[in-house]
């Protein structure tokens, strides 16, 4: 059976994630519990059918939320210039933009934030050909669902893993490509953006410096689509990305971890380092990039 290439996935992944189970639940944490379930329905199906698996931007955003990151609505790509990307590969590219800022202000409980990009990436969804994904009975939950934040973030991610299977059911891979490429660009955008200080040894860091294998996962999907319309452009924007994670260090590491039976077992693998002049140079490039993506040319 071919595996379905499931890249750039937007369920809020967060949701699970941050909760730990607890005894003599409430009936309302019985039900949010159901709801993180429904949420990992889609999550555990695409994890089974990913062919080049890429984490989703909840997982970043909702890790900087559990750092004490503060949240910048100003990082968020104004909503009002959605209209005027008419271009194909723009239309794309910006959708996955705007589906990642999506994830941002539900991740934050930005509620009013949450139903302006709900309905810009319903629109844009219109525009591309997978109108099917968001419905107006969906956009109604969502409205419906105003105080319930992980509703909200369950009805959004299955709308978007609805979008991932109509593209590769219809052989659009392509599209799907530069989705993912904007969704992740604006992911890391987002989080550089509000990191206010860097420290080399912290786990923000790390998460930043592992970013190395995700965007080596993307830009084999490119490669490998790169025959699509826009998705040769794509990948010469993301040159100087790919530059900096070039440079990054790999170096054997030890870990250690319980095993099934509660035993600690030291495990190997690769640590990547990022330095203070190698994060300055990943933000600018992916400023950058994230600016060629948005700006509108005259």
């Amino acid at each position: 059976m071919k595996k379905v290439s499931a890249l750039f996935i937007l369920p809020l992944i967060f949701i699970a994630a941050c909760s730990e189970p607890q005894n003599g639940k409430s009936s309302e944490d019985k039900e949010n519990d159901s709801l993180k379930a429904v949420a990992l329905e889609p999550v555990k199906e695409y994890q089974e059918k990913a062919y080049y698996p890429i984490p989703s931007p909840e997982q970043m955003f909702g890790f900087i939320n559990d750092a004490g990151v503060n949240y910048s609505q100003g990082l968020i790509q104004d909503v009002s210039m959605a209209e005027k990307y008419n271009d194909p590969k723009m239309k794309a590219l910006n959708f996955g933009i705007y589906t990642a800022d999506l994830a941002y202000a539900a991740a934050y409980q930005d509620i009013e934030a949450t139903i302006d990009l709900y309905k810009v990436v319903k629109r844009m969804g219109a525009d591309l050909n997978i109108e099917d994904m968001m419905s107006e009975e969906m956009l109604k939950k969502v409205q419906s669902n105003l105080e319930n934040p992980d509703s909200l973030a369950v009805i959004a991610g299955r709308a978007y893993y609805d979008a991932v299977d109509y593209l590769e059911r219809n052989g659009q891979q392509g599209k799907l490509a530069l989705m993912s490429l904007g969704g992740w660009v604006e992911s890391l955008y987002i989080t550089l953006n509000a990191i206010e200080k860097f420290d080399p040894n912290s786990e923000t860091a790390q998460r930043v410096a592992d970013q190395k294998i995700t965007f080596g996962n993307l830009y084999t999907f490119l490669k490998k689509n790169e025959d699509k319309v826009g998705v040769a452009d794509a990948i010469e924007s993301v040159q100087a990305i790919r530059s900096v994670f070039a440079s990054l260090k790999e170096e054997r590491s030890a870990t250690s971890k319980k095993d099934a039976n509660g035993k600690m077992v030291l495990s190997s693998g690769k640590k990547i380092t990022i330095t203070q002049a190698q994060y300055d140079e990943l933000k600018s490039a992916i400023n950058d990039c994230r600016k060629s993506i948005t700006s509108i040319e005259s």
